[in-house]
């Protein structure tokens, strides 16, 4: 196993980092709504790519945890001991807290993305139920089935095309 202060050392600038890096995120996602909402699609597209320019980071930054965790002899499971490495190499328990911070940005970025997600898939059905119309075909609508599942269900009306 590895010095425990040259672990320590090397894992509290990786913290910050992931810290920072969460925060990026997360700001992204705040705008990525914003912009969702207002219907912008240039800033949509140049947000999704300062999110991918994030997330590269973040796995920059994974890669390297992996390492650090590696050499001091935390990453033999199947999934790392991110919290026991954290705790053997710093008894004061700063450390834990950090990744728990780090954790808790990573959770509000997932739900954002989340989130940001069903919006679009909500206007791509939208847009989709407006080119059915306007192409004079039935579109399908979705409805609840008794299981509770979305399930098409064809409408009965007449089109636009048709009246």
């Amino acid at each position: 196993m590895a010095d425990r202060e040259h672990i320590r050392t090397r894992i509290q600038p990786l913290l910050r980092a992931e810290y920072a890096c969460a925060g990026r995120l997360n700001r992204l996602l705040d705008a990525e709504t914003q912009a969702l909402v207002a219907r912008d699609v240039d800033a949509i597209e140049r947000l999704i790519e300062d999110k991918q320019s994030v997330l590269q980071e973040f796995e920059t930054l994974e890669a390297q945890m992996q390492q650090l965790l590696h050499d001091a002899g935390f990453a033999g499971a199947a999934r790392p001991d991110v919290e026991g490495c954290l705790n053997w190499c710093d008894d004061r328990g700063t450390l834990i807290r950090g990744w728990r911070l780090v954790l808790e940005r990573v959770r509000h970025a997932q739900q954002q993305n989340r989130i940001n997600g069903a919006t679009l898939e909500s206007a791509r059905r939208h847009a989709q139920h407006a080119v059915a119309i306007l192409r004079g075909q039935v579109p399908e609508v979705d409805v609840y089935n008794p299981a509770g599942a979305t399930a098409a269900n064809v409408a009965a009306s007449r089109t636009l095309a048709k009246a």
